[in-house]
């Protein structure tokens, strides 16, 4: 297959709520950002900035600040679909696409 250089990427920001099981056997950064790219539905996921951490009875919640690489742009509700099957996602509190250029 051929691929056009020319198709757009697109890139999300988000700011992702996400359980952390304890006894995680990363840190929670590290845990969380393999948890947010483990669908197969998420190409790649980088995690910016860990914005709160929230520790609970059986689970740490932490609040981050992700990118996302896509390879062609979606819409808020597309990308929220795609969020769904992550494994401890509790919430999206914000989400910002800019499309690039290749």
């Amino acid at each position: 297959m051929i691929s056009n250089t020319t198709d757009p990427e697109s890139t999300t920001t988000a700011v992702v709520t996400i359980r952390v099981p304890c006894g995680a056997d990363r840190d929670l950064v590290a845990d969380a950002e393999k948890r947010l790219s483990r669908p197969e539905t998420i190409d790649d996921v980088t995690i910016n900035e860990l914005d709160s951490v929230e520790p609970q009875l059986s689970a740490t919640q932490i609040t981050v600040e992700i990118t996302v690489q896509w390879p062609t742009a979606n819409s808020e509700e597309e990308i929220r679909d795609r969020f769904a099957d992550v494994s401890g996602l509790e919430s999206i509190i914000q989400i910002r696409e800019e499309e690039d250029v290749a």
